[in-house]
């Protein structure tokens, strides 16, 4: 496992430093698909140990807005101090880092799209989360 994470490190700058945009690696056991936007994207895939989980419906109102997980990783909205960069009925402006998604030690900042209150934050801060979760509800 060790030497797939060291692989994976040197894929990951190979990637960042090149004109790819996007790479899909399969061997035995491990998938990795890595696509380059704003951030290195990462999902790293062991077959035996996936857990399919059922997305509930949300219903979501008109002055309402979901942030929703662009990636696979473990969500942080408490900073390395202790200080929550949001919480419920906090004012948060657009473009504002409202957490983090932290996958084999790469950290994407999760940005409020909209101006707002937070209502909700949907998940525990350093919970697992999958591509398309709904992270936090902001009232428009």
């Amino acid at each position: 496992m060790k030497n797939d994470i060291s692989t994976v490190s040197k894929i990951i700058k190979i990637i960042g430093e090149s004109k790819l945009t996007e790479i899909s690696i399969e061997k035995e056991e491990f998938k990795l698909f890595i696509k380059k936007s704003n951030s290195v994207l990462t999902e790293p895939v062991i077959e035996e140990e996936i857990i399919e989980e059922k997305a509930t419906e949300e219903i979501q109102l008109d002055n309402e807005e979901n942030i929703v997980s662009e990636s696979v990783g473990r969500f942080y909205y408490i900073d390395k101090d202790g200080e929550p960069m949001m919480s419920p009925g906090m004012e948060v402006t657009k473009g504002q880092k409202i957490g983090y998604i932290e996958a084999i030690g790469i950290k994407t900042n999760i940005k409020s799209e909209v101006d707002g209150k937070i209502k909700e934050i949907l998940i525990e801060n350093g919970e697992v989360v999958e591509y398309g979760k709904i992270l936090v509800t902001i009232t428009v």
